[in-house]
């Protein structure tokens, strides 16, 4: 067998970079649905590691179905493992195939890297214009988020509707918290599930987005408002500088969701915000980040736990005059608060011409 350098200097786990070559030699077809791999004592030696290393890369790929392995035979490619092609062009297709902007490019960047541990969406596959996806190691950053007194203390938790998220919403309906959770594009307004409403068999299906709409309950603004203050925001990311500048996927909908909770007023500057995301989504970059850009306070990784010093604002709210009439006409929830705020000016206004 074919020996492989692992790069010892990177922060990615060496186990990790197994798992992700092994991934792709599979998905590049050079052992099929159903073939058998290498021994353990084979693959340590083409990587240069102890057995116990691979043993540690075969767990994460049993974990995501791409292999079985069974006792006193070995180890194989499972049957059901989806063997996605590469696209035609070297990036996901979608507005951004043509970098516009510094921040296109760095997301492009981390696409292309991304797509080595990146989980494929039922829906999207791997146009990550699309969704926020999964990522091998996700359950760790999940461990690390319960563990956090942040997350202990909270009663009430916002965690956006993203494919890396899902074990942090089975935790929280888990552990008794209420959870608040956006609907696909905000369009339907805002999941709530209640402690104890999820039967405990059902939490695993209840954190997706399908299983949200089964189990949770829908609730308008009003409704969020009426929940009082968000102890905790959890968000995914497509990447994040270590100054907290966050950018998802390119439509905007986390920071949107930040400046509607903060026009509610149950969002606060020091409501914690936590970034969670693989470590090749970390960039080395100083980002000025827009007015309407959210900042979060920790950014957590399947090996990092990183509290933020923070250097910029967060958005104090809604800045109207950036809301396009396409965006209000998508997103009820954004539509009655600008009703609302609309009302108010009108009533200012009289107020001022009668004074």
């Amino acid at each position: 067998m074919t020996r492989y350098r692992v790069d010892r200097d990177s922060p990615m786990p060496i186990y990790y970079q197994i798992a992700s070559a092994l991934r792709r030699r599979i998905a590049d077809g050079e052992w099929r649905k159903g073939n058998q791999l290498p021994t353990e004592p084979a693959l340590a030696k083409a990587f240069g590691v102890s057995r116990m290393t691979i043993r540690q890369a075969l767990v994460e790929l049993e974990e995501d179905n791409v292999i079985v392995r069974r006792q006193g035979a070995g180890t194989f490619v499972n049957q059901s493992f989806l063997d996605i092609t590469e696209p035609a062009t070297p990036f996901p297709p979608g507005p951004l195939d043509r970098p516009q902007s510094r921040k296109d490019e760095l997301r492009l960047q981390v696409w292309a890297t991304l797509r080595e541990v990146a989980r494929p969406d039922a829906r999207f596959h791997w146009d990550f214009t699309q969704f926020v996806p999964d990522f091998v190691g996700s359950e760790r950053c999940a461990a690390a988020i319960r563990r956090h007194p942040l997350y202990q203390r909270a009663s009430l938790l916002f965690v956006a509707p993203d494919n890396s998220l899902t074990r942090v919403r089975a935790q929280a309906m888990a552990d008794g918290k209420r959870l608040l959770v956006a609907t696909h594009a905000i369009a339907r307004g805002f999941y709530l599930v209640e402690p104890g409403v999820v039967p405990p068999k059902q939490v695993a299906f209840a954190a997706t987005l399908d299983g949200l709409d089964k189990h949770a309950r829908l609730i308008d603004i009003e409704g969020v408002r009426a929940l009082g203050a968000i102890d905790l925001l959890v968000t995914g990311i497509s990447l994040v500088t270590e100054q907290g500048v966050r950018w998802g996927k390119g439509h905007g909908y986390f920071d949107l969701e930040w400046a509607m909770f903060r026009e509610l007023g149950v969002a606060h500057d020091d409501t914690p915000v936590m970034a969670v995301g693989h470590d090749c989504q970390m960039v080395d970059a100083e980002l000025e980040p827009s007015p309407v850009d959210t900042i979060v306070d920790l950014i957590i990784t399947p090996t990092q736990l990183i509290e933020v010093q923070q250097v910029f604002d967060k958005p104090g709210g809604i800045l109207w005059d950036s809301v396009s009439p396409e965006l209000l006409r998508q997103v009820p929830s954004l539509q009655a608060l600008y009703t609302a705020y609309s009302d108010k000016k009108t009533d200012q206004g009289d107020a001022h011409e009668q004074r």
